[in-house]
């Protein structure tokens, strides 16, 4: 894609190197690890010990490899959003990827700090529908652009089915809601 005349930050970001984004994407995960407010012993103590966990659950150390890739796919499809020609779903696709990263970074704050299960599956599933919609959307315009959203809907996909069992299986205390199906 050609880089358009566009304002300094959209022109730097389309100059990034992948390694810069790589570097960005750790940041980027750091920050969002932030939103959670504890230490990695509460986290780890709340997904393994407090809550029931899906038999499918995967273990705790995967979210900080999984995490860090799939913010590095979508920061490289937001460099391709930044350096592409004008195209009519850009719009569109900026907004949902505005809706991913709010979704990212409030995560840990709902589900480690307030420990809201309903809360974290409604945000998991919000995150899961938004990667498919970008996906579609983006693959009606470039393909290479499309599979920068697969591994967000891909792992989303999967952490909503996990998610969606914790609501199921354990009391909210933020919702005041018994578990459905204890």
């Amino acid at each position: 894609m050609a880089m358009p005349k566009q304002g300094r930050f959209a022109t730097a970001a389309y100059k990034l190197n992948w390694w810069q984004i790589a570097l960005i994407s750790m940041g980027v995960s750091l920050l969002g690890k932030l939103s959670t407010g504890g230490s990695r012993k509460k986290e780890q103590r709340l997904y393994n010990v407090q809550l029931k966990q899906a038999p499918w659950a995967p273990p705790a150390w995967l979210f900080g490899v999984a995490w860090p890739l799939n913010n590095f796919f979508v920061l490289l499809a937001l460099k391709e959003l930044l350096g592409a020609e004008p195209i009519p779903e850009r719009k569109k696709l900026l907004i949902m990827q505005g809706a991913i990263w709010l979704i990212f970074f409030s995560f840990g704050f709902v589900y480690f700090r307030k420990q809201s299960p309903l809360l974290a599956a409604a945000w998991t599933m919000a995150d899961a529908g938004l990667s498919i919609a970008s996906f579609l959307t983006a693959r009606r315009i470039d393909k290479k652009l499309a599979y920068y959203y697969l591994p967000l809907l891909v792992w989303t996909s999967y952490a909503s089915t996990v998610a969606d069992y914790q609501a199921l299986k354990n009391n909210d205390p933020v919702l005041k809601i018994s578990a459905p199906l204890d």
